[in-house]
């Protein structure tokens, strides 16, 4: 991958965290596991849209196993993890966090939720930048990262990624809605 690419990407990324603080503030403010479970859902959606294009037809929400999810999906933690620790959190115990007791439970959107609103967002984001959808999922995966970074105050670094790792197995696993069906309209289900 080129300088400029990677240009591309990172830009995507920083757009890409901005817009889910906008769109997932409250009156009570942004709920720190919320935005990062959907940063994470969204780069295990966008993994899933890169492999699993040709879905025949299964329903919104089927659990679906890939090669792609499975061969791709941990090079997406990685790339989280590599932003963390450009930001300076190089002691996460990267192994233990596929077992914490961290989920995404304690999101207040739903994964379907999640795909909806901001999949638009995400997909209008690809096509504006250039990116392949391969490297949208990187780009998403960086946005995770930059998330849990600017939640470190609120929300411990270890949790977030342990939250954002089962986001992105969710996501990646899981059918999302047709892109036809999702429309960027904001708040959507936090109105």
């Amino acid at each position: 991958m080129d300088r400029q690419n990677r240009q591309k990407i990172v830009e995507a990324a920083q757009l890409l965290s901005g817009t889910l603080r906008k769109l997932l503030v409250t009156e009570k403010g942004v709920h720190a596991q919320t935005l990062v479970v959907a940063a994470a859902r969204m780069a295990g959606t966008m993994l899933y849209r890169a492999f699993c294009a040709g879905d025949q037809g299964l329903r919104p929400g089927s659990i679906v196993m890939s090669d792609g999810a499975n061969k791709y999906g941990p090079v997406l933690m990685n790339t989280m993890f590599a932003t963390l620790r450009q930001l300076g959190h190089g002691d996460i115990d990267e192994k233990a966090l596929h077992g914490a007791g961290q989920t995404t439970a304690s999101s207040h959107v739903t994964l379907a939720d999640t795909q909806t609103m901001f999949e638009p967002w995400y997909r209008k984001t690809q096509e504006v930048c250039g990116l392949s959808p391969q490297e949208m999922a990187g780009a998403a995966a960086i946005t995770a990262g930059i998330l849990i970074h600017e939640c470190r105050e609120v929300l411990d670094v270890n949790a977030g990624c342990a939250i954002a790792v089962h986001g992105m197995v969710e996501s990646a696993k899981t059918v999302p809605a047709s892109c036809d069906e999702a429309e960027p309209s904001g708040r959507g289900a936090l109105a």
